[in-house]
Order: C-alpha cells, then sequence, then structure tokens
C-alpha cells in the first residue's frame, strides 16, 4: 500500500509542478488514441458477425414466423445494457430492439439519466418474436412471454453479447429477463430495487473471480409502466441506484 501512495505522491507532486509552469491540459497521444478506436472497432465487428448469426439461426421454432431476427443496438462499449425479454410487433417488422410505444418511453428514462440511446446498448432474451399465433404475424397484440426452451435455445448469443461488451451494468426490463439473468425464481417485485451479480462465465456462480462478474439491476419492463403509470415512481428509484453506481457513490 505504501508503494501505491508514493506513486499518487509523485503523480499529484508531478501535476502540480505541470500546473506551475503554465500546462492547463494534457493531450492524449495518437497512439493511445488509435488503441482506444481499435479496441472498439474489434468490439462493434464481432458484434455485428454475431448479428448475422443470430439474423440466420433456426435453433427454435420462433424463426418460422418471424419477419425479422432483433439482435439489439448500440455503443460497443457500452458502460450500460438494457436487456427486456423479446422483440413485439413492431421490432420484429424493423429488426430493432425497443422501436414501439415501450421503447419510446424507455428512450425517455435513458435521457433523463443523462445518456443518449446511442451510449448504451438494448437487447433482449429472445431475438425472435414471440406470438401466442404465429399463423397470424401481421396482427397486433399477438405478443407472449417467451418459453423455457425458447429462452435455452437463444440465451447464448446474449451472453456472448455481454462478454464482447462488457458493460458495468446491466438493467434487465421485466420478470423474464431478471429472472434468466438472476437465476433466482422470484417475482419481480422481489428482484428490483437492488443490485445482483450476473456472471460473465455463463451460469457459472462458483469459482469465479470478482473481476467476471457484473452488477444487475432489475425493474420493471417499460410495457408495464404504461399499463400501471404508478409503477414509474419505483422504476426511476431503480435507474437513480445505477447512476449513483456511475458516480462512484455507490461504492464501499
Amino acid at each position: 500500500m505504501t508503494y501505491f501512495n508514493e506513486i499518487i505522491r509523485l503523480t499529484k507532486k508531478y501535476i502540480e509542478q505541470l500546473k506551475a509552469d503554465g500546462v492547463d491540459r494534457v493531450v492524449v497521444s495518437e497512439k493511445g488514441k488509435n488503441m482506444k478506436k481499435r479496441k472498439k472497432n474489434i468490439a462493434d465487428g464481432k458484434l455485428k458477425k454475431l448479428a448475422e448469426e443470430i439474423k440466420n439461426c433456426k435453433k427454435c421454432p420462433l424463426h418460422k414466423s418471424r419477419k425479422n431476427a432483433v439482435p439489439g443496438e448500440g455503443n460497443p462499449e457500452a458502460k450500460l445494457m438494457f436487456i427486456g425479454e423479446g422483440p413485439g410487433f413492431d421490432e420484429d417488422r424493423l429488426g430493432r430492439p425497443f422501436v414501439g410505444r415501450s421503447g419510446q418511453l424507455l428512450d425517455k428514462i435513458i435521457l433523463a439519466m443523462g445518456m443518449k440511446r446511442e451510449d448504451v446498448f438494448i437487447a433482449n432474451i429472445v431475438k425472435c418474436h414471440p406470438m401466442v399465433d404465429p399463423s397470424h404475424p401481421d396482427e397486433r397484440g399477438n405478443d407472449r412471454k417467451p418459453s423455457s426452451d425458447e429462452i435455452n435455445g437463444c440465451i447464448s448469443y446474449l451472453e456472448k453479447q455481454i462478454e464482447i461488451i462488457k458493460p458495468k451494468i446491466i438493467c434487465s426490463l421485466g420478470s423474464v429477463s431478471a429472472t434468466t439473468l438472476t437465476g433466482i425464481s422470484a417475482p419481480l417485485g422481489k428482484l428490483r430495487g437492488k443490485f445482483h451479480d450476473y456472471y460473465c462465465s455463463p451460469r457459472i456462480h462458483s469459482g469465479v473471480s470478482h473481476a467476471n462478474r457484473i452488477k444487475l439491476m432489475p425493474t420493471f419492463h417499460p410495457a408495464a409502466l404504461l399499463r400501471n403509470p404508478n409503477w414509474k415512481k419505483d422504476a426511476w428509484e431503480d435507474m437513480k441506484k445505477i447512476m449513483k453506481e456511475f458516480n462512484g457513490k455507490g461504492k464501499k
């Protein structure tokens, strides 16, 4: 610990000397910028390759009725990921996550948190639209929750996305996302409002280093907030906990 204290002391002394010499800013070297850009491009390339795999996936029957698979979208180096349960009617048509009324509300939540949609990454547990009646894909209100078989067939895609992006925090939207990612079979009301651990090594909870853990905050799905506006206050409390963690105030 003494060694690190000495490094901090010398760094502070160096900064003070720079200020005394009239230096008010330090320019990052082009090499450093290029390395950061290269790292982002590599992550983006991996996500695009995975997206193509998802678009051609036929692991479960959902592919038979889909218009478009919905891999997800956003910043390949996002610090925050939002993960819902599955695409709906609008998402199936556009091939993009959260673009209907639920998506509009999610966009407002992200803006209220001081970010933009392109700052985060948005995905779902399953990548194709689960329908009550697959023979009528052009009907609205034909949505349902994904089955356990559909989740098991698709979850590896999401796990790979998380491993590529390496977010600091995941916000799961809705009960399906919460129970799938936490591995805890419990009502959303008992899961939300506090951080859980998501393990980067898929479904392995023992012998995993702390470095492989990502903080996970379950909250309500935006569609549920549209149906039950009174829940918005609780959902915002969940978002405030996420913002507090990003600001460093959540660290002990």
